[in-house]
């Protein structure tokens, strides 16, 4: 039986990595902001934006672990994706964590990173499809820095 090495986080598969090894990788990067919410903050904002089959598809590409962080995000699937400007959006993520606007698209590049790692290059292209250009640059410079195996 082969064991998943939970360094290595990117599979190209969408199976990810356990929840512990995920919010390390962010926690890394973000020292100032809790991770998990860090995570939550982006992931609702998400929801906002993005039509809720596409939510729902990136969802299940995660693994439970992670799952269980956007959880509560998962009411908005059903609303579908809501006309929001660039301020709105990182507005939403900074109050979401009592943060400065300004700090936002780093927040928004890690957790992007992060998520990208556990996800299908297919999903990564399906959900960049989805975006307004104000976020789509963001999300596709985060794919560039997801972990890959040597």
């Amino acid at each position: 039986m082969q064991t998943q090495d939970t360094t290595q986080s990117w599979s190209g598969l969408g199976v990810g990595t356990d929840r512990q090894t995920f919010l390390r990788k962010i926690a890394e990067q973000l020292p100032e902001y809790d991770p998990a919410q860090a995570v939550e903050a982006v992931f609702c904002a998400l929801t906002e934006r993005l039509p809720g089959g596409i939510v729902q598809q990136l969802f299940e590409q995660l693994s439970p672990d992670v799952r269980d962080i956007v959880g509560r995000c998962q009411k908005r699937i059903e609303a579908g994706p809501e006309k929001i400007d660039k301020d709105d959006f990182y507005l939403h993520v900074a109050n979401h964590l009592n943060a400065e606007p300004e700090n936002v698209r780093l927040v928004l590049f890690t957790v992007f990173s992060a998520l990208q790692s556990q996800i299908t290059e297919a999903e990564s292209e399906k959900v960049a499809s989805q975006l307004p250009d104000f976020v789509k640059g963001t999300w596709q410079d985060a794919r560039r820095w997801v972990d890959r195996p040597y």
